[in-house]
């Protein structure tokens, strides 16, 4: 602001010095010292006189040079610096965004819908960097407007009083123009979220929304949120442009109507006039410039004001995640009396469990019995409502919650593969040095990827494609196999694991974590029972309590809901 107002200032003081340079050219270099010529700017005249500046031609225009010269100074350090914080305002935003989304309640995240954070995340945000961009350059726009403004009331102060009051009444008239404009944004916002939602939603549903001949269904509700945006960009558009339109012939008319006041009722000379005018022309150009910016930061405020309530939301709902006693590694998990509810619904009641080091524990039950969500608030990403979640003996909302999870692999029926290569996707973007390289091989070996890996033609360069789609489904659980690995991790939790792959890849996969087992931790939660059978202890759970456990064939003892489930699975064949 201060480097505006530098600018505006030499800039102005450059204009004025037109004035006694048309003087000097009309009176063949003589300049004439009456006070009606340049009114109450007289005294920066008699300034420059008093130290020594005599008007003359020669120095008139090395004062205009020298204004202009460091208003082009200020202007380059003003535009540059400009530059540095808007770009360290979107280092700012971005930042603030992930480090939203990085430490949020996974519990609020799962609420939380997907095309609005998609939407805010990514063309919001760039709406909002437009925001104070705009907003920006209309406030320093407002800084040259009261530099000349102010210039002018100094040179003829009843011709600049004439010429706000008209330009205050003209501004009256576009007030409901950017109510409007500030209303018509907010619902394109809404309507952005609508549309980024229901693309999503056809993306990641298109097989189903193909196969049943449905597509043409959904395309036709897209189609009906693209128009409704259409229309409301068009009339913000329409806005605009009366705007664009009417600034200047409207500034124009009443600078007309204030000269012709001036000069016939008040007799005012034309050179006071003129050099105010010179000053107002500059002000009317600003001001238009900043309706325009202003314009457009309403047509972006929308965007802003969904952004802060999006982040507002998600810092409420924040988790200090890397806080607390510290979690080396995974030693013990207990589960004290643990209950969870989702609103009124009871999930988990009276949870009491302990999972030793290097153990294979197993839960099953019947689809809403309360596997998954046990399994999350072992993962530590529910936390518990009632009861404690021990880890090391010590309680998890007291410990480091990042420090445990970074110990914790997670492989699930969907495998995550990242659009990326498989050196990238198995160590997580490590920096590829001997050492990595080295502990990548390792992991792809013990995942049983080494022939694979042989038959590459980029070797670990290799792109894996969008959620893996150059590599089978057995190929991808073993990448993700092979990235946990690569992490040295104490605890693996495998979420129905092989429940999508076919029964040969499924046996395969089946034998591979069992060799791993006694040299990890490891957490099952399955339907198909072959996947457990050699679990050392079986929690069964039947609407969220714990009904018994005991391994896979002392469980058919105790239980005859688990006995009817391997009879159901067909499992004759291994009770000998």
């Amino acid at each position: 602001m201060s480097l505006s107002f530098l600018v505006g200032l030499m800039d102005g003081l450059g204009l004025a010095m037109f004035i006694p340079l048309l003087q000097l050219v009309d009176s063949g270099g003589v300049y004439n010292t009456t006070a009606d010529s340049t009114g109450n700017m007289h005294y920066f005249i008699e300034l420059l006189n008093s130290i020594g500046l005599s008007l003359n031609l020669f120095t008139v225009l090395m004062l205009i040079l020298f204004f202009f010269t460091f208003k082009a100074v200020f202007k380059f350090i003003e535009s540059y610096y400009n530059v540095i914080l808007a770009t360290f305002f979107v280092k700012k935003v971005r930042f603030e965004a992930v480090e939203s989304i990085t430490n949020l309640n996974y519990r609020h995240f799962i609420k939380l819908d997907s095309g609005m954070i998609q939407n805010s995340l990514s063309s919001e945000v760039d709406k909002v960097q437009g925001a104070y961009k705009n907003y920006s350059s209309a406030m320093q726009s407002m800084i040259f407007v009261a530099v000349y403004v102010s210039l002018a009331f100094l040179t003829n102060p009843q011709f600049a009083v004439l010429v706000v009051i008209g330009g205050a009444l003209s501004n009256l008239v576009y007030n409901r123009i950017y109510k409007k404009t500030k209303e018509t944004s907010k619902k394109i916002t809404q309507s952005n979220h609508t549309y980024h939602g229901l693309m999503l939603q056809q993306i990641h549903n298109y097989k189903y929304l193909r196969a049943t001949g449905q597509i043409g269904k959904y395309n036709q509700k897209i189609k009906k949120t693209i128009i409704d945006l259409v229309n409301r960009n068009r009339k913000i558009g329409f806005f605009n442009s009366i705007l664009a339109s009417t600034k200047e012939p409207l500034s124009i008319f009443v600078v007309v109507v204030v000269i012709l006041i001036q000069t016939t009722y008040f007799n005012t000379p034309l050179g006071p006039i003129i050099l105010s005018l010179l000053f107002f022309y500059r002000s009317l150009n600003q001001i238009i410039v900043f309706q325009n910016f202003w314009n457009s930061f309403l047509n972006n405020s929308g965007s802003l004001w969904s952004y802060k309530e999006f982040i507002s939301d998600l810092k409420k709902n924040r988790v200090e995640y890397n806080s607390g006693f510290d979690i080396k590694s995974i030693e013990s998990i207990e589960l004290k009396n643990v209950d969870f509810s989702y609103g009124d619904k009871k999930l988990l009641s009276n949870i009491n469990l302990s999972i030793p080091k290097n153990k294979t524990i197993a839960f099953v039950g019947p689809s809403g019995s309360g596997k998954t969500t046990l399994s999350n608030i072992i993962s530590g990403l529910l936390s518990v409502q009632n009861g404690n979640l021990l880890i090391n003996g010590k309680d998890l909302s007291k410990s480091n919650i990042q420090q445990f999870q970074s110990r914790i692999g997670y492989i699930t029926q969907e495998p995550v593969i990242f659009n990326d290569t498989l050196f990238n996707n198995v160590t997580f973007w490590a920096e590829k040095t001997n050492e990595n390289l080295k502990r990548f091989m390792e992991s792809l070996q013990k995942a049983s990827l080494s022939e694979f890996f042989e038959n590459l033609d980029l070797a670990e360069d290799t792109p894996l494609g969008n959620n893996g789609v150059m590599v089978s489904g057995g190929q991808k659980q073993r990448i993700a196999i092979a990235r946990e690995l690569y992490k040295s991790v104490d605890l693996l939790v495998l979420d129905e694991a092989t429940s999508a792959l076919d029964s040969s890849t499924e046996k395969e996969i089946q034998n591979y974590f069992e060799e791993l087992s006694g040299s990890y931790t490891i957490l099952v939660i399955a339907h198909r029972l072959s996947t457990i059978k050699n679990a050392d202890v079986i929690y069964l759970l039947k609407d969220g309590i714990i009904e018994n456990k005991g391994d896979f064939f002392e469980l058919q003892e105790k239980s005859s809901e688990f006995r009817k489930m391997v009879e159901l699975q067909d499992f004759s064949s291994i009770e000998s």
